[in-house]
């Protein structure tokens, strides 16, 4: 064993490696959420956006410690960082299905960082201390800012601060425009409960605050853009993260009153549910900014409160007339569905028309109440107890034998085909998104309330952006009558926004080649790695680092290094490919007494004495 330093701390936070999407391993856990878990089926027309490890850059900007963030380095990249730079302690983030990948990162910094302290962090410390002890130095399970400043010595009352922490904007079909969105968390932690949930219950069902009051939540949206804007790029606009922003009436009210103030109409992208959203009415949400918003409709019978309020129908319906989309989450494998009442609420959920919809299996994650009861009924299935691949905790498999199906691997290959029947019943999310920006921009355009008049001709000019890929889905479309549905909107959008403009006719007529480009680069595997994306705090380089055009490293290609960087990910792919040819089984046997068949009961946090 290795002594540690005692020189002053120096911190390295990372992600885990890329390449995502190997052999053996799902699209699920890697950088891009909505292609990963929501426009799965949709190919060259899925939404694509890198998102940053954000807990990342929030530790970082809030220790006293000189700080260095990794997001995404290849396993060459991180080596290179680690012979550069000496660290005292190296963070790194994971989840449980990159828990492979936690395991390959491990020994490279033990090799060239052997002073420095591991900690490690993230959901994937819901597993068990005997996998994670013998990699890790300390472990995180609770909110990080508190847990790196007490390791590191570190006053426990410093104020917070929110970073600077811009992600590119979403593309589709390849076209990236040159613009960011800013981020800010409001809390962390979800106090529903819901058996399933690994946030809810990885926070003891508490939510902790990064905001207490509305006024801090709009002030910190207004410095990351205006930092954005200092540096020459365009911010238009931001993540609100939050388990149930609208939950939180007195601080949500307190900020619609800031927008009003303003008298700017914002766009944000947040996640609320029923019970929540139901608090406020439709102009109120479209008030405070929200284009989209992310909440559950999981199933008819799950009897979670946070599904208590507003009929869904009549929520959905205010909501779109104001321009605000739904990304809704279904989730199948509940013990009262059989694949009739799958199917029947996947038809209510089609009525309500969602811009985007994710769909899950019922999933038994470490931590959570739902794993203990798997065990304590002996329900998980031979395979995964035997030998099972922690890359398919993902939220896309079946591990446990269910009540009324035969075969469980059954409700995999249901979920497969409600991804693909939403894709070919209401087509592309984008086009989905269109539709509810055209009804906002008709209903408020001539609104006595001119923040909503402002959100009127913002809607306008993004239903414009759509005119190009409208194209593409005519050219391309998944069924008849979603080419029939691309018709209309294109013919409504040109009716009362105005003719093509001659840039709008070339995108369009370049459309359905950027589609076929984007079906034979994803064919291929090209360039669909994020790019490494590294900030530093407190040094002399941070501010440069720190530059808001950097975050379109994270989009990969060209902005990322190139043909670089396609080389580098190449290499990477046969290296796996490698490695699954010999160890084709995923994990080892020692998963299976520890995961399936010990509960995890999520102890608290873990900081072991220094190695001696």
């Amino acid at each position: 064993m290795v002594e540690h330093t005692s020189a002053a701390p120096r911190v390295l936070l990372t992600s885990v490696c890329r390449p995502f999407g190997g052999p053996g391993e799902g699209d699920s856990v890697g950088a891009e959420l909505f292609h990963a878990q929501v426009t799965r089926a949709q190919g060259p027309f899925s939404l694509r956006q890198v998102i940053r490890v954000w807990a990342l850059d929030y530790i970082a900007a809030n220790l006293q410690a000189p700080t260095v963030t990794l997001h995404y380095p290849s396993e060459r990249e991180l080596v290179r960082e680690l012979q550069r730079h000496e660290y005292t302690h190296i963070g790194v983030h994971f989840v449980v299905a990159t828990f492979h990948k936690l395991r390959r990162i491990v020994p490279l910094i033990r090799e060239h960082a052997p002073k420095a302290q591991i900690i490690l962090g993230g959901y994937g410390t819901v597993l068990p201390d005997s996998l994670l002890t013998p990699l890790g130095d300390a472990i995180c399970r609770e909110e990080g800012v508190g847990f790196m400043r007490r390791l590191l010595g570190e006053p426990l009352d410093a104020p917070f601060v929110h970073p600077h922490a811009p992600i590119p904007a979403t593309r589709v079909l390849g076209y990236q425009r040159n613009t960011v969105v800013g981020h800010v968390t409001a809390g962390l932690g979800c106090t529903n409960g819901c058996d399933f949930c690994c946030t809810s219950h990885f926070f003891k069902q508490k939510y902790v605050p990064y905001s207490n009051r509305g006024r801090d939540v709009f002030e910190a949206l207004m410095q990351t853009r205006q930092k954005a804007k200092a540096d020459g790029v365009l911010m238009n606009g931001f993540v609100l993260i939050d388990e149930d922003f609208f939950l939180h009436k007195r601080r949500a009210l307190e900020f619609l009153e800031c927008v009003r103030d303003s008298g700017e109409a914002l766009s944000l992208m947040g996640f609320g549910s029923v019970r929540g959203l139901s608090q406020f009415t439709g102009r109120e949400v479209a008030e405070m900014g929200f284009d989209l918003v992310w909440n559950a409709f999981e199933g008819r019978e799950s009897g979670y409160t946070k599904q208590k309020g507003r009929p869904l129908h009549a929520l959905y319906d205010e909501l779109k007339s104001v321009g605000c989309s739904q990304l809704t989450s279904m989730i199948i494998g509940f013990p009262y569905q059989d694949e009739p009442t799958i199917w029947s609420e996947f038809e209510s959920l089609m009525a309500l028309e969602p811009a985007l919809t994710q769909c899950l299996i019922y999933f038994a994650f470490p931590g959570t109440p739902f794993h203990s009861q798997v065990i304590r009924e002996k329900r998980y299935l031979p395979q995964f107890e035997q030998q099972p691949d922690l890359r398919r905790w993902d939220g896309f498999a079946m591990h446990f034998k269910h009540p009324k199906f035969d075969r469980p691997e059954m409700v995999e290959e249901i979920q497969h085909r409600i991804y693909q029947r939403d894709f070919e019943r209401l087509g592309p999310s984008v086009m989905r998104l269109a539709r509810v920006w055209l009804t906002g921009h008709l209903n408020l355009r001539n609104d006595p309330s001119p923040l909503l008049q402002q959100r009127a001709q913002r809607l306008g000019r993004d239903v414009r952006s759509v005119l190009p890929a409208l194209a593409a889905v005519i050219a391309f479309p998944p069924s008849s009558d979603v080419r029939d549905r691309a018709r209309r909107l294109r013919s409504d959008i040109i009716r009362h926004t105005g003719e093509p403009t001659v840039r709008e006719r070339a995108m369009a007529a370049a459309a359905p080649a950027m589609y076929l480009a984007s079906r034979a680069a994803r064919s291929l595997g090209v360039f669909q790695q994020p790019g490494v994306l590294r900030t530093e705090h407190r040094t002399e380089h941070a501010a440069a680092s720190q530059h808001t055009r950097h975050a379109m490293r994270l989009q990969g290609g060209a902005a990322a290094g190139g043909l670089g960087l396609l080389w580098q990910d190449a290499l990477e792919s046969v290296r796996a490919r490698l490695r699954h040819a010999r160890q084709p089984a995923g994990d080892t046997p020692l998963q299976a007494a520890t995961i399936t068949q010990d509960e995890c009961a999520l102890p608290g946090s873990l900081v072991p004495a220094p190695r001696q």
